[in-house]
């Protein structure tokens, strides 16, 4: 199976197949929603939880008519209801602070030398390793919730025209492929080095691609990825990549100790150099397969949608943040299963009896005759 038929076939043409009919056909929706804002003169409903002292927002709509969001996609509700059955979502969580996931910043002066920027900028993804929201303080958890739950997507024929577009204190905030370029310079080669293959071509010419157990052969040790694909039996250069994926690139909070399939595809993309995918493209469909999912229940890219708000002017001198330390990502605190150690040229790690180490960018040349620190047979 090509690399494309995972990745874009089971994670994203199937739900924009799905999702984008929906958003096409949103227009009826709307005016549906028009016609019963002018009916119901009912009370009023909070529709989200905000901590701050001010009145909240209130839609008005009769309750006994709001339907249940236990199966399907948010899309598929009446539009009038999509942004309460979200917010309702949200409220359900034990840990709501825990789902709005925020990326990290990766230094290169300690991932360069094990060559993730290397990787990351032969895809042209380099701008994913940075967190562009221009604020370091605080998280507008309030601001960045309404936004997904007011989210609609337009309807597209070619990935670069995808659209979403939330309102935020009245403001419309639009997410797409021209205003994340203003943010950061997200798929950094040029654009006839991008490729999203029709269906077709992957159904017809599948030899193009990569095979599915190919790309497994690549990603795993011997003999370990039949049955359930467990993030331990990764060879160490693509654990570590998945450990900044699951960050930065298609964020997620559950499961980690598997590997989804959808990973399997980006992972031998950042391993191999190629096939080239546009990144916009994943960070969009992501956001709104997040949004739409009943199960998925979190909101990725918090500190991309905040740099969003703020070009945008959506954020407010009365909105009020949550204090919020942004830790850069570190070899010292990759999570359980990782050890790091240094000495005086290299980086060290250790991951399930592999090892691998890395000089360091700011190591000091040899003095003539002196010789370099042994390296083990395991390293």
């Amino acid at each position: 199976m090509g690399i494309f038929v995972v990745l874009v076939v089971i994670e994203l043409c199937r739900n924009m197949a799905k999702t984008g009919e929906a958003a096409g056909a949103s227009s009826s929706s709307r005016a549906k929603g028009k016609q019963l804002e002018k009916q119901y003169k009912r009370r009023k409903y909070a529709g989200r939880d905000d901590d701050s002292d001010e009145e909240e927002e209130m839609v008005e709509l009769n309750m006994q008519d709001k339907p249940k969001w236990e199966s399907g996609s948010l899309n598929e509700k009446p539009m009038e209801w999509q942004a309460i059955l979200f917010h309702d979502q949200m409220k359900k969580l034990q840990d709501r602070g825990g789902a709005f996931i925020c990326e990290r910043d990766v230094r290169e002066v300690e991932f360069g030398p094990f060559k993730v920027f290397d990787r990351f900028r032969a895809l042209g993804w380099e701008a994913a390793l940075h967190c562009y929201d221009g604020n370091n303080k605080f998280l507008y958890l309030t601001q960045i919730e309404e936004w997904m739950a007011t989210l609609q997507c337009n309807r597209y024929d070619r990935p670069f025209q995808m659209k979403l577009t939330g309102e935020v204190n009245g403001v419309k905030v639009e997410m797409s492929y021209d205003t994340l370029r203003r943010l950061a310079k997200f798929d950094s080669l040029p654009a006839r080095d991008y490729m999203i293959p029709s269906l077709d071509d992957l159904l017809i010419k599948p030899d193009k691609h990569p095979r599915w157990t190919e790309m497994l052969e690549a990603l795993f040790l011997p003999g370990t990825y039949h049955g359930t694909l467990y993030r331990k039996n990764l060879k160490i250069e693509a654990k570590l990549l998945l450990a900044i994926i699951v960050l930065n690139v298609i964020p997620r909070r559950a499961d980690k100790r598997e590997v989804r399939f959808s990973e399997v595809p980006i992972l031998y993309c950042l391993m191999n150099g190629s096939p080239k995918f546009p990144i916009r493209y994943l960070i969009l469909h992501h956001v709104w397969m997040c949004r739409n999912s009943v199960g998925r229940r979190i909101i990725p890219y918090c500190r991309l949608i905040t740099a969003l708000l703020m070009q945008q002017k959506a954020i407010t001198a009365d909105d009020v943040g949550k204090n919020k330390r942004y830790k850069p990502l570190e070899l010292k605190s990759l999570g359980i299963g990782w050890t790091y150690t240094q000495s005086e040229r290299y980086h060290k790690l250790k991951s399930k009896g592999q090892r691998w180490r890395a000089l360091k960018v700011d190591a000091r040349r040899l003095l003539p005759g002196e010789q370099d620190e042994p390296e083990s047979e395991e390293e």
